[in-house]
């Protein structure tokens, strides 16, 4: 009897300790901020959101709004929107990544404009801590002699660009304040996927606590 109960025990803890691995290596982020620029410079021209890392990850932050996409959350951007500048910052305003010069391997083409000029950035190695992402248009810019982005004051007055509530591309095509915005964070070494192989122990583990408990239900009867 003694056996029984420690091998029920057993299995038990097993499958309890693996579903809770599965778990923590599925750890993410996955957010998608969507809405319209008041203007392309000035105030509204600027969005500011953050985000927090508990450990290592790989960081994408990507546009759907210029080309129209997929989003993380599953809806889909119309195209249509302005051409983006992307910038992540650490907790300090210090900046850690740019947008990508080549633009978003991400990117749909326009059809009107025949163009893909969504924005892209990628930190394959971002440390824990607090992070901050700007979008805005890329037109908008920070000065030149910019060290980063200062947290106690508005964003918008850190940016310049020519100003107005007109928007343009590097072609000059008009475009609208439309924006989508996906942030996506991966723990380092982890897949977005939980692997196959830990499945494979879990559910043998799982079925096997519930035959034996139900052999021995049946045998005190």
């Amino acid at each position: 009897m003694f056996l029984k109960r420690k091998l029920s025990s057993s299995l038990a803890a097993f499958a309890f300790c693996a579903v809770i691995g599965v778990r923590a290596n599925a750890s993410s982020i996955s957010q998608t901020y969507s809405g319209a620029l008041a203007s392309e410079t000035g105030s509204g021209s600027v969005i500011l959101e953050s985000f927090t890392l508990t450990s290592a990850s790989n960081v994408t932050i990507y546009t759907t709004s210029y080309g129209g996409g997929a989003n993380l959350d599953g809806t889909t951007a119309a195209s249509g929107g302005f051409q983006p500048n992307i910038t992540l910052y650490n907790s300090t305003g210090f900046v850690v990544a740019n947008q990508s010069p080549s633009f978003s391997p991400l990117a749909n083409t326009d059809s009107s404009t025949g163009l893909k000029l969504d924005g892209y950035l990628q930190d394959t190695d971002a440390s824990a801590g607090t992070y901050y992402v700007t979008l805005t248009d890329w037109q908008n810019q920070m000065s030149v002699t910019s060290t980063g982005l200062s947290l106690s004051e508005a964003a918008s007055l850190q940016f310049t660009g020519p100003g107005g509530t007109s928007f343009q591309d590097v072609d000059g095509n008009n475009r609208s304040g439309s924006y989508a915005l996906n942030i996506s964070a991966m723990p380092v070494g982890s897949s977005s996927v939980p692997e196959p192989a830990t499945f494979s122990l879990v559910i043998p583990a799982l079925a096997a606590a519930a035959l034996f408990l139900r052999k021995r239900r049946n045998s005190a009867l």
